[in-house]
């Protein structure tokens, strides 16, 4: 029996918030192996496909828009914790979706990025796509939460991380 059903909103990988539009067979993998067909919040264009028996690999549902409300009052509240982690704890970090453990590399990420621009820098390769990664799960996850556009919570996060550095 499956997790997730048909409508859901899920937390996977890099894509951040995706929907569960179809559950079944694909055609190049034969008929006895199920798989979930997830739209992408930021991209509905893109579909991935996640075989019903590795679903451990989506971290969680979205939350509800409460839990979203109550995210954004955390993040006001909280402040940059301790140095950028290795990048195999990145990967774990956004492999479970933790929403405060995000925004934190997320501010981490971006203190870099100022750092390195006062000596006419900026993130390596490497650090500019985890940076991008892991706003795209926050601003998808809002976006989905709280029924707005991607744009709105874009702003929204900006808001929140802004107040918490000024705070």
């Amino acid at each position: 029996m499956q997790k997730y059903q048909i409508g859901d909103f899920v937390m996977y990988s890099v894509s951040g918030a995706c929907e569960v539009v179809e559950i079944g067979t694909l055609d190049f993998a034969g008929p006895d192996k199920l798989y979930y067909s997830l739209k992408p919040v930021y991209d509905a264009r893109d579909t991935l496909y996640v075989a019903v028996s590795n679903e451990d690999k989506i971290a969680r549902k979205v939350v509800g828009k409460k839990a979203a409300q109550e995210i954004l009052e955390k993040i006001k509240k909280s402040k940059m914790q301790g140095e950028l982690p290795n990048k195999e704890a990145c990967e774990a970090i956004i492999q479970q979706a933790d929403s405060m453990e995000i925004t934190n590399m997320i501010r981490q990420l971006r203190h870099i990025r100022s750092e390195n621009k006062k000596n006419h820098k900026g993130l390596n390769i490497a650090d500019a796509k985890l940076l991008t990664y892991a706003e795209r799960i926050m601003i998808s996850e809002l976006a989905t939460a709280l029924a707005i556009s991607m744009d709105e919570a874009f702003e929204k996060l900006n808001l929140a991380l802004d107040k918490a550095a000024t705070g």
